[in-house]
């Protein structure tokens, strides 16, 4: 497999160069990456439609699926070992799909003499589509001179391919679209209800006369349902710092994509068990007291095969992105520094909509800044919504090569609000923040370096927790060089401190929506410049996604007078203000006025009301 290390991001066309002893690239796919097709395994993939792209495999209206069935390794013999065949449909079976109507698969009365006169012998017809479909339309004649030789009677059934549906034995479940009794046109043309197919069964019912097949062909729309990428252990030659991920592609509304990264420090990423013949003993090495590899594994006999676990010794597990996230960039989830990556994309189509990924990249540096920087935060319990003073701590760990770092990095989807104090080593130290209140989800502090081993860093800060479980995620860099911020992974960088973790918990049973306050109450929109407008605050919380959200004004009759707001939010704090207009641009009377804060979650509505004194 070739290897496409890229070292100036000019490549992708981002316009920003960087030092090639620091921070380097790995690609996948585009015209100048590493080929998918060499880097791992195809799961229905098409690799030929779009040149350095992946998709699922899709069918154009008007195709025959029949004539590329080869191409992604369907054939009409792969069920042989299922199913026994007569020996001339597999002697001729090209007949039925060489894509010449001039040729035929004949079928002469077969008499059956075990059962007795009037019975007869059938051939039935299997076809592999080599990956599953959504089809509508199956169509098989005669030669255009043989017109007589037409099947009278006929099933025809589907499977998709699927583990779930097979029997216990391993044979296919096999749907029934269309039985025929009394076929009298050489060309049959059957119109199907656009379902998933991958294996096509053909089943003429014998009735003691010729038939034939010229050709059988089968047409579908639209893409398989999931096709996947699963790449190999990717060798980043020694001990590396991981960066951020990105990826360039479409994807169609109803579709989606999800791309996984896992790392570790060897080649294997799973562990290949062995059935010993003592009980259900299984043994995680060969005969020779070896370790199981993959190869040694497939090389068993299946009756010796035992299970395959993933080894969380050496490997991560499984890091999740949506396709999004990617788009712009993101910081690969998976811990480092480790040499080895393992990227998998899972590709789920909803019939006429699909996704494809045109290229894929990845950054990182080595040597890492540190080996290992281990931090925790305090408190890990806090009462939402409420401003907490936090102790982020790292701990690191340098070898002699490294040259440490001077910077950290939080992000949060907490909202920060302010940095107070640096420490190493519990002495106060001077310190540079970079802070923007307009983006209060992510802070960055330097100060001097720190390159000895087992040194303590402490940041105290202020920020607002919304969620239960809500992360703190930092990273320590060298602002002097160009390398890949090293990820601080959880665990116990200060004995006293019992968190252990980067995530603070809050209570589970709070309600959706906070309070409001409403500040100043009463206003005077007046034009003064004083109290023009009353400001209304409040705090969304637990919530995992974005839910509908609206504020609105009304009359004490009940008339709504101004809509201030309709839209999604997630957990955080917000502010709305009201300049005693109402929704057509005129000032309201004076007087008092009911406001109403609704969201909308999955667990019901909350809203919370109040009133509001408006005077000139």
């Amino acid at each position: 497999m070739r290897q496409v290390l890229i070292i100036v991001l000019t490549v992708l066309g981002m316009g920003v160069g960087y030092r090639a002893e620091a921070r380097q690239f790995y690609q996948l796919g585009g015209l100048a990456g590493n080929l998918w097709s060499e880097s791992g395994t195809l799961s229905f993939i098409d690799v030929a439609k779009v040149p350095g792209a992946i998709r699922p495999f899709s069918a154009e209206s008007g195709e025959n699926l029949i004539a590329s069935m080869g191409e992604r390794n369907g054939d009409i013999t792969s069920l042989v070992s299922i199913y026994t065949l007569p020996a001339n449909w597999l002697e001729e079976r090209v007949l039925v799909v060489d894509g010449d109507s001039n040729t035929a698969f004949v079928h002469p009365p077969r008499i059956n003499f075990f059962r007795g006169p009037g019975f007869f012998y059938t051939t039935p017809m299997f076809f592999d589509l080599g990956a599953p479909f959504p089809i509508e339309g199956v169509r098989f004649a005669t030669r255009a001179d043989h017109p007589g030789h037409k099947i009278r009677q006929f099933r025809l059934s589907i499977n998709d391919g699927r583990e779930e549906s097979k029997n216990e034995k391993g044979n296919l479940i096999w749907t029934l679209v269309h039985e025929e009794q009394d076929n009298l046109s050489p060309v049959v043309e059957l119109d199907i209800e656009p379902r998933i197919a991958r294996h096509v069964y053909l089943h003429p019912l014998e009735v003691g006369e010729t038939w034939e097949v010229a050709e059988f062909e089968v047409y579908g729309q639209g893409f398989v349902p999931q096709a996947s990428f699963l790449s190999d252990p990717i060798d980043l030659g020694r001990a590396s710092s991981l960066g951020r991920i990105w990826w360039s592609g479409q994807l169609d509304p109803e579709a989606k994509i999800v791309i996984q990264s896992r790392s570790g420090s060897d080649d294997q990423p799973e562990i290949y068990w062995r059935k010993t013949g003592v009980g259900g003993e299984e043994v995680p090495f060969g005969a020779n007291g070896q370790p199981m590899s993959r190869k040694n594994y497939e090389a068993m006999p299946k009756n010796v095969r035992g299970g395959i676990t993933q080894d969380l010794e050496n490997w991560s597990v499984w890091h999740t992105y949506e396709y999004v996230d990617g788009l712009a960039g993101i910081q690969i989830r998976s811990p480092s520094p480790r040499q080895y990556v393992q990227l998998h994309i899972d590709f789920f189509s909803a019939r006429l909509e699909g996704g494809q990924i045109d290229s894929l990249f990845f950054e990182f540096s080595q040597p890492p800044v540190v080996s290992e920087a281990i931090g925790e935060i305090y408190p890990p319990f806090v009462e939402s919504a409420d401003p907490v003073r936090f102790t982020y701590a790292v701990r690191t760990r340098l070898e002699e090569e490294q040259s440490g770092f001077n910077v950290l990095e939080v992000r949060t989807p907490a909202r920060l609000e302010a940095i107070h104090e640096v420490r190493i080593d519990r002495e106060v130290v001077d310190f540079t923040p970079s802070f923007d209140p307009a983006d209060p989800h992510q802070f960055a502090v330097q100060f001097d370096r720190i390159d000895q081993d087992q040194t303590l860093l402490e940041v105290d800060f202020d920020a607002r927790v919304f969620n239960y479980g809500t992360t703190f995620n930092g990273a320590v860099s060298d602002a002097d060089s160009d390398e890949v911020p090293q990820s601080v992974m959880p665990g116990d960088a200060i004995n006293e401190l019992l968190s252990d973790d980067l995530s603070v918990r809050t209570p589970l049973k709070d309600s959706l929506l906070s309070a409001v306050q409403v500040v100043p109450n009463p206003f005077s929109p007046n034009g003064d410049g004083v109290n023009d407008q009353v400001q209304f605050s409040y705090t969304l919380l637990r919530l995992t996604d974005v839910v509908p959200l609206e504020t609105e004004i009304y009359t004490l009759a009940g008339d709504r007078v101004r809509t201030l707001g309709t839209g999604e939010g997630g957990s955080a704090l917000y502010q709305t203000a009201w300049d005693g207009r109402d929704d057509q641009g005129e000032l309201v009377d004076p007087g008092l006025y009911i406001y109403r804060v609704v969201v909308e979650a999955g667990s019901g509505r909350e809203e919370r009301l109040g009133s509001i004194a408006l005077a000139y």
